[in-house]
Formats: structure tokens, sequence, C-alpha cells
């Protein structure tokens, strides 16, 4: 044994010194009894282990070298070759994942086959800023979770570029922060693993038209391999065109005792995906839009080096390095919120009985006029009804890792270390704009009534810049005790800090309160206040796991993990603060949070200066089965349970404003059950699970469209009316509670609430008829039970009832309330609710033929949506503006002028229709 472990000093990054002694030596020691033992017993006994007939080896972590094959992880890993991905014809990895993998399903918020959320046991990996991130994805052991957010862009990763993928579950410690849930590991394909050419072509419904190439080729000493997928479509939806290309190229060296490997990815893809509509559009027209455009442009450079070199045969050491930079441009066009607020023109002339000089925009606010009261249907031209906002997302990520691996014949070990560090910058501004017949939000600033500053100038909403580092040491060891029984210990330490530079526009006013002469307008535009925040994060996370084989057919497993996750860039930004600060107000000083009266978060376009939120931490367990039905069938069968501690939310805090905050705790339980085989023609594919997702503590969150909801403006707590006076209002009894901030427009999530866009039942099966040699028929089938739609998350709103408010009470600071008593705001009539809080279970079947001609080509057609099934995947509460009119104006675009009419809805994410294409394949080996 060396002499630095019989006492020397060792340190392994910022590791304290014992741990770093404990890797090292326990690695030594294994390698010296590696050493001991003749090479031909170590050959003899180490191959059983690592290559069993019929059981394909799995990395056990992001980088490989520590071979383990199915009965040796405690866990129901799920796995998909290449031969698998490519008859699937999936478009991505969401999509590959929802028809081929247990405890899968899909949100499709975006409208867009290359944006949706992907959930796996109730954790969800997502392109949407905002959104909880559970899950960790990464592509040859490169972490493609972006820095803002977590999020993942499946768009970036190309399908015919893959080896396999493989689904570890829950808090697995090797694969690092935000693996709550789950981890994708994404292996390519190599020049020595894929030989020859493969093309292939699509075409079809949406004017679909796709081809793929890969090429190549080894010597056996150097390997090539490129990778080329070219999509586009119209899309099914109005004004929904696609476009992704992608490339994907590796080369790798091969010697005696090592291999280099160099890979580049790259991607230029524009996106649109118009997201979910009101119901009542849909009903309307299938193809129809709420507004556009919500478009995403992507680009992609990735490049890494890595390597690995055989010490012996049973020690390997593997490194890597690799530099990712990522930028995204979107532009999106929505309806202004801000028409609610809308009264009249306030920069009117004194005289209010000149004609056109009192311009009521909404015709559900009246106007209070010299003699008396009146109100109208609003007026049409010249008021903006459309916001649109561009934003601009760089990100880069660089980094490397180290880790030696000790595959020997009763112990798989493994200790490592890695470091990757992260910048982002973010901005982003917003104009008022118009809305078309086609419901396509435009700029005309000739056409808006000349006060409005916003319509005609950019508005700065934030300009954002941040880095992050993580510094992390891992270990594994899995211990074969006996042939039959396996042990693993395994663990991680990460730290991580993270600084941000944050910019945020310090005026309150809403964008059409800001008007053209006035005198302080440069600076309600372009003053900031600027925060300057550092944080440090730390947690070591463990995993204990057994496997037991009774019988060589059966094999049991169980382990229990903990993990972590870093609140992200964009949670810390919008973070809610509690800091009273003095509010003045003439003569008078309130005091609210500072982040009541700083700009509020509207997820993707503001961000604001906020504290500190802790880590998530999880436990996870999980117990199951797996095991053979003669030589022909496979099955398994798990439950699972995680809990989360600190979990984020985006949640409402009062004044219409939301923020990211810590909720409490949530949970993640059910079981999986699948089975797979063949029966002479007849291949057979099932799986099952029930997944229950909920929140286990209490927390308010803003939810103004759920029927439950508390519509008394006297719910606002006083310190939010700094204007009346906190002794010149009369606030309800829930105005001091969720910590003070009042209840208003909120709804109570209490614990049991399902969470929304989880469906508690997913199944998918596949049945393929081997007709010839030559010739197959699959059928598929997807199914998903209801789930609650989000701003449902206390899953109590139902139809009935309306979302009539409670005016103000107060006392005019100019008056004595003992004589003339409190007055009471203006409020519109309530509008009524009709829809469901939630989306119901659907079944999809799709229908796939193929027959090859020859060894080489490949025809083949498929039908998705065979039966043309209306479905939806994802959805919220909402309310919309395009409605039918009895008092009120409705303008070309179909706007109803009076939100007193506007339609309470829930907005539904609607799934694609049948879809029709024919293709080809064609491989030259």
């Amino acid at each position: 044994m060396s002499e630095q472990c019989r006492g020397g000093p060792i340190a392994v990054g910022s590791l304290p010194s014992p741990i770093a002694i404990a890797f090292v030596c326990y690695g030594v020691v294994l390698s010296e009894i590696a050493a001991a033992q003749p090479s031909d017993d170590v050959s003899s006994e180490v191959k059983p282990d690592v290559i069993v007939e019929g059981v394909r080896p799995t990395d056990a972590g992001p980088m490989p070298g520590l071979l383990l094959n199915q009965d040796q992880i405690p866990g129901n890993v799920q796995s998909l070759g290449k031969r698998e991905i490519a008859e699937s014809r999936a478009l991505s990895v969401g999509e590959l994942m929802n028809e081929k993998m247990q405890g899968v399903s899909i949100n499709d918020y975006s409208g867009n086959p290359f944006q949706m959320d992907v959930n796996y046991r109730g954790f969800t990996a997502s392109p949407q800023t905002g959104t909880p991130q559970g899950l960790s994805v990464f592509f040859d052991g490169i972490r493609v979770n972006e820095p803002f957010g977590d999020v993942v862009n499946w768009d970036l990763i190309p399908m015919n570029a893959i080896e396999r993928l493989d689904v570890f579950p829950g808090s697995n410690p090797l694969f690092g922060l935000n693996t709550l849930g789950g981890a994708l590991s994404v292996r390519t394909r190599s020049g020595f693993s894929s030989h020859g050419i493969e093309a292939s072509g699509l075409t079809g419904s949406f004017s679909r038209q796709q081809g793929q190439l890969t090429v190549g080729a080894n010597n056996g000493v150097l390997g090539g391999f490129a990778a080329l997928n070219f999509f586009e479509e119209d899309g099914w939806r109005d004004h929904s065109p696609s476009q992704v290309r992608q490339f994907f190229g590796r080369a790798d060296w091969r010697g005696r005792l090592g291999v280099i490997t160099a890979s580049a990815l790259l991607a230029d893809n524009d996106l649109i995906g118009n997201g979910l509509i009101p119901s009542e559009l849909y009903d309307e027209r299938r193809e129809s839009v709420f507004t556009s455009p919500d478009e995403t442009q992507n680009r992609l450079r990735q490049f890494a080096l890595s390597g690995a070199y055989d010490v012996s045969e049973a020690l390997n050491i593997t490194a890597q390095v690799y530099r990712r930079s990522s930028d995204r441009d979107a532009l999106h066009g929505d309806a202004y919120e801000g028409f609610d607020d809308f009264s009249f023109d306030h920069d009117a002339v004194a005289d209010l009985t000149q004609p056109g000089r009192f311009l009521a925009r909404n015709g559900a606010v009246q106007t209070r006029l010299v003699g008396g009261i009146t109100s109208g249907s609003g007026v049409v031209d010249g008021t903006p009804i459309g916001l649109m906002t561009p934003t601009t997302l760089s990100q880069t990520t660089y980094g490397g890792a180290v880790q030696a691996n000790w595959n020997l014949p009763s112990h798989k070990f493994m200790v490592g270390v890695s470091i990757d560090r992260n910048r982002a910058a973010y901005r982003m501004v917003q104009r008022l704009a118009l809305i078309d017949a086609s419901h396509r939000v435009y700029l005309d600033p000739s056409n808006v009534a000349p006060q409005y500053y916003a319509a005609a100038n950019d508005v700065p909403g934030n300009d954002f810049r941040g880095t992050g580092t993580t510094r992390s040491a891992y270990f594994s060891e899995t211990w074969s005790m006996l042939p039959s029984l396996h042990l693993t210990l395994a663990g991680r330490y990460n730290r991580t800090g993270v600084d941000s530079d944050l910019l945020v526009r310090a005026a309150l006013d809403d964008l059409h309160e800001l008007r053209t002469g006035s005198a302080i307008i440069d600076q309600l535009v372009n003053d900031q206040t600027r925060t300057k925040e550092s944080f440090d994060y730390s947690s070591f996370n463990p995993q204990v796991g057994i496997n037991w084989l009774p019988v060589p057919s059966i094999n049991l497993y169980g382990n229990v993990s903990r993990g972590a996750r870093v609140p992200s860039v964009v949670e810390l930004g919008c973070a809610f603060d509690d800091t009273l600060v003095d509010i003045p107000f003439g003569n008078l000083t309130s005091r609210a949070p500072r982040s009541l009266v700083s700009p509020g978060c509207s997820l993707p376009t503001t961000l604001s200066g906020d504290p500190h939120l802790p880590q998530i931490r999880s436990d996870s367990a999980e117990a199951g089965a797996r095991g053979t039905l003669g030589r022909r069938f496979q099955w398994n069968a798990s439950v699972f349970r995680t809990d989360l501690q600190d979990d984020i939310y985006f949640v409402g805090v009062g004044d219409g404003k939301s923020y990211f905050d810590t909720v409490g705790k949530t949970r993640r339980q059910g079981f999986e059950v699948g089975v797979a085989g063949e029966v002479g023609m007849l291949e057979l594919r099932l799986a099952y699970s029930y997944t229950q997702a909920t929140f286990q503590s209490t927390f308010y969150t803003v939810s103004p469209h759920n029927s439950s909801a508390d519509f008394n403006q006297n719910s606002q707590a006083s310190t939010n009316l700094p204007e009346l006076g906190a002794f010149n209002s009369l606030p309800s009894p829930t105005a001091s509670a969720n910590g003070g901030r009042g209840t208003y427009r909120m709804i109570r999530i209490d614990p049991g609430a399902r969470l929304p866009g989880i469906p508690e039942h997913n199944y998918n099966g596949t049945l393929t008829l081997n007709l010839t040699p030559a010739w197959k028929i699959g059928l598929e089938a997807t199914a998903h039970s209801s789930s609650y739609v989000r701003g449902n998350e206390n899953n109590l709103h139902e139809p009935g009832g309306t979302d009539q408010e409670t005016g103000l009470y107060f006392c005019s600071l100019g008056g004595g309330c003992a004589t003339t008593g409190l007055e009471q705001t203006f409020v519109r009539r309530g509008r009524p609710f009709t829809n469901e809080g939630r989306t119901e279970g659907f079944i999809v079947f799709d229908l796939d033929t193929s027959y090859r001609i020859g060894e080489r080509l490949v025809l083949f057609a498929r039908i998705s949506n065979l039966f043309d099934e209306d479905y939806f995947s994802a959805g919220r509460l909402g309310v919309n503006p395009f409605s039918p009119a009895v008092n009120g104006a409705i303008g070309p675009s179909g706007w109803n002028y009076n939100s007193s009419e506007w339609q309470n809805s829930t907005y539904v994410g609607p799934g694609a229709p049948r879809g029709i294409w024919f293709g080809f394949t064609y491989e030259s080996r």
C-alpha cells in the first residue's frame, strides 16, 4: 500500500482530507488485490460479471468505465437501443419515452412536438422556463439541463445519433444535482458500433418532411461517425411552422491500452409552438390559436474530448472535458392582461364635456362624469390589446471530470471528481401591440392612441447576468458478497456557488400607464434597480441498495437514496423577499414586503432581484422484482416513493405579483408493472404505472380564474394599499393570512392536493405481428388518466358561481369617515365559471407497418392517432377575451372590449389529429 494511504496528506478538490484518503486508499487496496491475482484468473472471473448472455452491461453513472449488469443495479432501469429508437419513428426523446417507457407522461403546453414537458414518476424535465425541474439529462456524460432554469431543450438531441438511452429512477447521487426523481443518460453511436451508411426519409401530413443520414466506419484503430437530421413542417395548427437542423460528429482512436474520443454537437432550430387555447376557441375550430407568434430559435455548439486508459484488466481511468454554448432568441405575442385595468384617458383635459376627450377603453369600467355615472361598450380604435415580448438568452457551460473504475470479480468500485461552471445572460423588452383577425399580435404604433408610450418604444424589463460553479466528488461500490447477492453503496458531495447581477426597471407603472409627454417618462422607463447576489450550497447525498437472486430467473432489489437540487438562477432571481420597506405616500408612510413594491415576475419576461432560497432535498426509496418467464418473456414490478423538502413553486403573494417561493413538502409515490415477450409471430409489450403526486404542506398561490379563489378586494394586506393608509380601509378576516400577504385572488393548497399535469394512471403497449420475415405490422396504444390543470392546484375548481368581486371599502383621505362612512370601489360584474378544472383521460392508437426489400431497403408507413381522438395533454385556468358580446364592442380580431363579458375558461393543449406518413430507410454495411 502507498505511503499516502499510511498517513500522508491527500486532498481531492474541496473534500476534507479524511474523505479523500478513504476514497483513494480503498481504490489502492482493490488495485493491489487485483494485482495479486494471476492474470488468467482475473480474466476468467471478470468477464462473466461484465458480459452475461442476453444482458448488456450498463454504465452506472454519467461517465463510462464501471460496468454493471442489470442484476447488479438496485432499481428499475429502463433502456432502449438504437434499433428500437429507429423503429419507433419518434421525433424527440420526449415522444419516445411517452410511447415506450413505464411511468412517463407528457404535457404539451407549447404546442410543438419538440417542446413537450416530460414527466417521469411525477417529476418533470421541460423546456419551459419556470416549470419545476426534477430530472437530470446527460448526453455522453455532459449535463444538458441548461443553467437558466435547469430546462431541457429536447430539440437539441438528434435521435439518429443515439446508441442507447437509459432511464435511472430515483435520487441516484451519481448523476449529481437535480436528480430528484430520475436521470436520463444518452450514449451516442460511433464508427465502431455503427458501420456503413444509413439514410431515411419521411413525408406526409402537416407538410412534414424529414431526412436523416448517418455514416460510420473504422479501420480497427480509427473510427468516425456523423449524423445529420433535417426536419420541417407547417404544423397542424395555424401559424405553426418549425424547422430543425441537427449535426453530430464523433471521432475515436483505439489503442492497446486506451481510447480517445472527440465529438461535436451542433443545432440550429426555429420552433413555433402557439401554446394553449381556450376550450371555446378549440370547439369552434380545432386548428386555431389563441395568439401568435410564439417563436423560439435555439442555437447550440457543444464540443467534448474524452478518453479512457486501461491501467490493467481490472482498472481503468476515464476523463472528459467539454464546452457547451447555446443561444435562445424568443418572440412572444400575447394578449395584454393589463387591459382589465383600463379605465379612461388619464391625460384628458379638465373639461369633461368636450366630445371624445373622456374615452372608456374597457366597457366593464364605469366612468364617473360630472352629474352622474355612465358606462359604455368601450372604445376600439387606438386601444392596445396585445403585448410583444422579445427575449435573448445566452448560456455557456464548461467543465470536466476524472473517474477511476475497478471492475473486480467481487467488487465494482468507482471514484471520481468533476467541476462544472456556467454563465448566462438574459435580456427582455416589451411593447404594446394590436391583434388581427387571425389572432396574430403585431406592432403598429401609428394605429395606437399616441398617449401610449410603450406602443412606439421598447420598455426594458430586465437585464441579467449570472455564473454558477459546482464541484463534486463521488464514489460507488457494488460488493458481490455471493454470486446471487450484491450490495451497493454510493455517494456524492456537491458544493455550488451562484453569483448574479440583476437589472430591473425600478418603476411600478404598468405599460399602459406610461404616457407620452410625461415630464418623468425617461425616469419611469429607464431607471433600473441593480442587485448583486451570491449564494453557496453544499450537500452530501448517499445511496444504499441491494440485489438478491433467490433463483436465476428472479431478481429482487431495493434501494434508499437522497438527492438535492440547487435553486436555479431564475428561481433565485424571482424569489419572494419579505423584508419590510418604507413606502411614502404624500404625508403618510406605510410598510410592505420588498417583493410587493418591486416589479413582479411574469415568466419568461420578468425577473427581480430577491433573496436566498434553500436547496431542495429529496428522500427516495424503491423496491421491486424482475425476471423471466421461460425463455421468451421478461417482467418487472416495483413500488417507489420520493419525498421533497423545501420544494419550490411559482406562487402568488398579492397585488397581482407572483414569485418563486418555498412551499414545504411534496410527495411522489406509486408502482409500475411491465411485461414483454413473443409468441410465434406476435411480439407483445405492456407497461402500466400508477403515480400519485401530491402537495404535503399548506400554501397560497394566485389563481384568479379558480372558482374557489378569494374575490374580496378587502382581503389584501393594508400594507399593500399605502395610498389608503393602514387605518383607512376595512380589511377582511383573511387580510393578514398567508404570512401577512393577504389572500385576494388566491387559493389555498392543503396537504393531499394533486400536482397539476400529472395523471395517476399511465399505460403504453405495443402489439407487433410479423406476417412474414419481411413484413410486419405494429399497433401501439398510449393512455393517460385525467389530470388537474395549472391554476387548480387545490383541486377545488368546479363549474358554477362567478368571479364577482367585493369592492374595496375605504375612507377618502379628504373627508371624515365618522360623518360620511366608508366608500366602496366600483367593480365589474362577475363572470360565470362553466369549465372543469381538469383534462379528461384519453387513449391514442398508432399504426405502423414496414416491408423489407432485400437486405438494405425498408419501406414504411405510419398513422398516428389512428382513430382521430380529440384529447388534451395539458391545461390551465384562464379567461378568454375573444368572447361574444351583449353590451361590449367587438373589434376586428374578435376581442371583446367589455371585460365583464369575457369567459372564464380552461385553456387546453390539444393533441395532434390523425397524421399519415410514408418513408424509407436504407442501410449499406
